[in-house]
């Protein structure tokens, strides 16, 4: 690359180019092994913390834990979907749209640039400046005008969209440093490659696809820069012994599912860990106190395999005890039942076993997060039909009810089926944007297609079922869903069908307005429930995947929970049960003041279900309720914590 830049900006070029080809960026890698670059991660949450850059021989590494226990086992790495360069398809354009799409690439790269540059600041302060400035020389490749300047030639010249001339452009500069002679040099076509790639998804370009998790077919531990719901939609419980991620927290896609299945899991594992660790690895992980082990020595394997078979032991006296124990509690004659999240025929296994009174939550999107169109209403009509099976496998749960949430897609939860139907690109602020019902109201037949195919899988398995739509804001979008559900319900009657009856109509309270509106809402609806992860989100106007905000992102914000006993209060009022599916509900501290608060329901990961069961036999609604009065006077998040405390010594 040809260095276009004056005074400051050229001397960071110079030296975080420098940087990229002195050997000592590869210190960390064995005796012999072949320089490796290290890859972007997605946030700051990623970084490798001072212990990890310094790691000795025999020490773990180090991260966050998201799901406790204990796995030993070979190390599996999964390479996720990824943008090839020479693999993406140009489109032509015309002569009078190349202006356009220069523009579109002018953003495109600006936008990735700054996003690297913003990656770069929030690692220097835990990996260090000389492992940061990669970022910015990235950020410099795609800002070096001589890549704008052969960019706009190619679209000129063979008359292509921007990304398919970027990726050729991108290609070109890549296949020249790989094939120089230096192995330091030719090894950054990989970093122009992913800087690339990074603009390229900008502009709307798709990935190729990845490894088949499907297809694993021997236990292992999995290690992955980050797990995508269509990821984890392929996951199986029985290969997959524990997941170790660099990006990701309690409330990513991978955390949940890992709970929700018992699965070990930790979070923010250094990026130079992929680096390092190679598949057939033999690892120990240590979930419960965040520590990862390569080749670990029999002073510290043997202990954890002691730990392990406890763990396995407990677990089996765990889900034996779950079944004989209904998970619906009466509490001075006020009942509460414990339900199940799920996403998956693993899962729904996994809330049967585990003693589940019902699923509280069936997250329809991660049923087709691995597709890349969106069935037919007979082809989800038999998946919906597998899952409801498998909860109702047996007569302890036969005829319990299944809350089945209408896809909710956007934001975080992209889902490559909608795309074509969207055909829109990439938005600004997603989580703000088209996502949940609004997909739904923007497209009816999508939604009449689901609910025709879940009123049919119900019918055909003898299912309970009840149906609530997502992201519900305003009075409008739920009159507009509700008399979609009602014509879809005529119709299907009208045909003779054994329709389930009374299906129950709900809705889910995330955003704000929806709860200010509460009272009016539940005039329309035969049940709320409460998603504490957007609920907070929102409320707090933090985003919950990102690490430099995750100290506001807290189950025990008052704001919140002020909110959600407004909620369970206009619930009572109008006689409408009141449910939480958000992550708290699995609280053991928490727990029991969402039912102070006036929550009739919970609905958590499956694993979790003995633990919040033991914490609610031990309470009574009485002393509940004096602790929620409490706790709603309280101003901080420090004092919520130090009531909580003091109320369990």
């Amino acid at each position: 690359f040809t260095i276009h830049a004056t005074g400051a900006d050229a001397a960071a070029a110079i030296e975080a180019l420098s940087t990229l080809v002195q050997a000592n960026f590869y210190e960390t890698l064995p005796a012999g092994e072949t320089p490796v670059a290290m890859s972007p991660a997605g946030n700051a949450s990623s970084a490798p913390t001072p212990e990890n850059a310094s790691l000795q021989p025999g020490e773990p590494w180090r991260g966050i834990t998201t799901s406790g226990g204990i796995a030993v086992g070979p190390a599996f790495l999964f390479t996720p979907a990824a943008i090839a360069l020479n693999a993406v398809e140009p489109r032509p354009i015309s002569a009078d749209q190349v202006a356009s799409e220069q523009l579109r690439l002018r953003d495109a790269l600006d936008g990735a640039a700054q996003e690297l540059r913003l990656l770069s600041t929030s690692l220097e302060s835990s990996i260090g400046q000389s492992h940061a400035a990669i970022f910015d020389a990235q950020a410099l490749m795609l800002l070096d005008p001589a890549l704008l300047a052969s960019t706009s030639s190619i679209m000129q010249s063979e008359q292509i969209d921007a990304t398919g001339a970027l990726a050729k452009a991108g290609e070109s500069y890549a296949s020249i440093l790989q094939a120089l002679a230096d192995p330091l040099l030719a090894a950054r076509a990989s970093d122009v490659r992913d800087a690339v790639s990074r603009a390229i998804a900008r502009l709307g370009g798709e990935a190729a696809p990845g490894q088949a998790l499907n297809a694993l077919d021997h236990p292992c531990i999995m290690l992955a820069r980050d797990l995508t719901p269509s990821d984890t939609a392929q996951l199986r419980s029985e290969f997959v012994l524990g997941i170790c991620t660099v990006q990701g927290g309690p409330t990513a896609h991978a955390a949940i599912l890992a709970r929700a299945l018992g699965i070990p899991a930790m979070a923010g594992l250094p990026e130079t860990a992929l680096q390092i660790i190679r598949s057939g690895d033999e690892l120990a992980l240590d979930a419960d106190n965040a520590l990862l082990y390569v080749h670990p020595l029999p002073e510290i394997r043997d202990p954890l395999m002691h730990r392990l078979a406890a763990q396995r032991e407990q677990r089996a006296l765990l889900k034996s005890a779950a079944q004989k124990t209904p998970a619906r509690l009466i509490i001075e004659g006020r009942q509460v039942h414990l339900m199940a999240n799920i996403g998956s025929e693993a899962e729904a296994e996994a809330a049967r076993q585990w003693g589940a009174q019902g699923i509280g939550l069936l997250r329809t999107e991660f049923l087709f997060a691995s597709t890349t169109t969106l069935p037919e209403e007979e082809e989800q009509r038999q998946i919906y039909a597998r899952v409801f099976r498998a909860f109702n496998a047996s007569a302890s749960t036969r005829g319990k009810p299944v809350v089945v949430r209408t896809l909710d897609a956007g934001a975080d939860k992209p889902l490559p089926a909608l795309k074509d139907i969207l055909n829109q690109a990439g938005e600004a602020n997603p989580a703000l944007g088209l996502r949940g019902i609004r997909i739904h109201l923007a497209h009816p037949h999508l939604l009449e297609q689901q609910i025709g195919a879940l009123l049919l899988a119900a019918a055909g398995t003898g299912t309970h079922l009840r149906i609530m739509f997502p992201m519900i804001t305003t009075i409008e979008e739920l009159r507009v869903a509700r008399s979609i559900f009602e014509g879809v319900f005529e119709r299907l009657k009208n045909r003779l069908l054994n329709l389930p009856a009374p299906v129950l109509v709900g809705m889910m309270v995330e955003v704000p307005a929806a709860a200010v509106m509460a009272r009016e809402m539940a005039e329309l609806v035969d049940f709320f429930s409460i998603g504490v992860n957007d609920l907070l989100q929102y409320t707090l106007a933090t985003d919950r995947t990102n690490a430099s905000v995750s100290g506001l992102y807290n189950g025990m914000q008052p704001a919140v929970l002020r909110l959600i006993h407004q909620i369970a209060r206009a619930g009572r009022q109008a006689g409408k049960p009141v449910a939480v599916c958000g992550e708290v509900a699995s609280d053991v501290r928490l727990a029991p003041i969402l039912v102070g608060l006036g929550v009739d329901e919970l609905s958590m990961t499956p694993a979790a279900l003995p633990d919040v069961r033991n914490a609610l036999q031990r309470v009574s609604t009485r002393k509940l309720s004096e602790l929620a009065q409490t706790i709603l006077q309280l101003k901080t998040v420090a004092e919520v914590e130090q009531a909580i405390t003091e109320w369990h010594m």
